[in-house]
């Protein structure tokens, strides 16, 4: 498991220091069950007025850190009618771990093991913790960090100062453009292998 950590916190800086972009995925609809059993299709939800996908890797120290706000905002904006989602992206991760990990952190959003990591394609998230806004039509609205709690890995400030993904929402509720649609997210590389398959269409 730390191996896995430290190889992701490689990747990262390999990411950053050349500058990846990622152009933004076309809208499609994914349908995917969750962990309940239900069938979602997060990246267009018809009956929100967007959808937040937290992109998490149980063992990404970084990504723990975020249970807090992660719940916070997840409960602050379904009064508000956009729906979230925690999508776990480590492709050996089985459901029980899941559940498990859900548990301890006290996450009630439904949750969703992205095994293929098609979610994460669709989107272009790299990072975790990593978020995606997505309209009901299936367009991205906001990809990046949650705020900026962390100047760098390793480097955590005592508060964040800059709230990103709220900044967002707010926009997306009040009807105006998002001021910064992409920023940069700091924590472990999510790391691709062999997927299984999921339902499309």
């Amino acid at each position: 498991m730390l191996v896995r950590f430290f190889f992701r916190v490689i990747c990262v800086f390999l990411l950053m220091s050349q500058g990846t972009v990622f152009s933004e995925p076309p809208a499609k609809r994914i349908e995917i069950t969750d962990l309940a059993g239900e069938t979602q299709t997060p990246l267009t939800v018809a009956d929100r007025k967007a959808s937040v996908l937290f992109f998490l890797l149980p063992d990404c120290p970084v990504s723990n850190a975020y249970a807090p706000e992660i719940k916070r905002i997840s409960a602050e904006y379904a009064r508000q009618n956009i729906a979230s989602f925690v999508i776990y992206v480590d492709p050996a991760l089985d459901p029980a771990g899941a559940k498990k990990h859900a548990a301890d952190f006290g996450y009630e959003t439904p949750l969703i093991c992205d095994t293929s990591l098609q979610l994460v394609e669709a989107t272009g998230v790299t990072i975790a913790p990593e978020v995606a806004v997505m309209s009901p039509q299936g367009k991205r609205l906001y990809r990046g960090r949650i705020d900026n709690l962390y100047a760098g890995l390793g480097k955590r400030r005592p508060q964040a100062t800059q709230h990103d993904l709220r900044a967002a929402l707010d926009a997306i509720l009040s009807g105006k453009p998002v001021a910064h649609e992409t920023t940069t997210a700091i924590g472990c590389f999510i790391e691709k292998r062999t997927p299984k398959a999921i339902r499309s269409k």
